[in-house]
């Protein structure tokens, strides 16, 4: 549970201060991944976990001084790779039952497309300038990413802070319609891509 605990820590206190909850929590993800990057730290044990004999029980693994820490550390990701599936599955089921209540704009036929295929991918690679990522990977980068709490959570936030009811209307199908679509397209999508980007980088190695 260090990850729930983590989030709760951090947007408790960014709350707190008045700060931006949903920016310290992603800050303080980031801060995570830098520690178990770090050599003697918690990613230590992915050399190890290779190492970790088949045939005993998960009790002798738990409690054996060489494998204890890197099969913990394995239960812990494994944990928390289930945790994000299971928020996936709730934002999806979110945005479902939120679209029953909504009504698909006129403005969304130019908008998704608009917002799609060119503000974010204009907006990813002048963010990226300088950035050590081969062309495939602003590519892929520029296309996927769009669906998410994120898009929910600005969208509450401005609901929250007085914006006119109207317009909340309009902008609450513009956002619902864009995460709808973003979850189909890049759902599909994904593992083709990510297969033929796989290939690609295996045979550029492979010369």
């Amino acid at each position: 549970f260090l990850a729930l605990g983590l989030i709760a820590l951090a947007y408790g206190l960014a709350v707190l201060v008045q700060g931006y909850g949903f920016l310290a929590v992603f800050a303080a993800g980031l801060a995570l991944q830098r520690v178990k990057e770090q050599p003697g730290n918690f990613n230590t044990y992915t050399a190890a976990e290779t190492s970790l004999p088949v045939g005993p029980s998960y009790e002798a693994l738990a409690t054996e001084s060489e494998h204890a820490s890197a099969y913990m550390m394995k239960r812990v990701q494994g944990f928390n790779e289930q945790l994000e599936r299971i928020a996936e599955v709730a934002v999806v089921l979110m945005v479902g039952g939120m679209l029953s209540y909504s009504y698909l704009p006129s403005s969304a036929n130019w908008f998704v497309p608009l917002l799609l295929l060119v503000v974010r991918p204009l907006s990813v690679w002048i963010g990226l300038l300088g950035a050590p990522v081969s062309r495939d990977q602003r590519i892929l980068i520029s296309w996927f990413g769009i669906r998410g709490i994120g898009s929910i959570y600005y969208l509450m936030y401005a609901i929250s802070h007085g914006l006119p009811d109207a317009m909340a209307r309009d902008i609450t199908a513009l956002t619902l319609t864009m995460v709808a679509t973003s979850i189909v397209l890049h759902g599909i999508s994904v593992t083709p891509l990510m297969n033929l980007y796989a290939r690609r980088k295996a045979h550029r190695r492979g010369r």
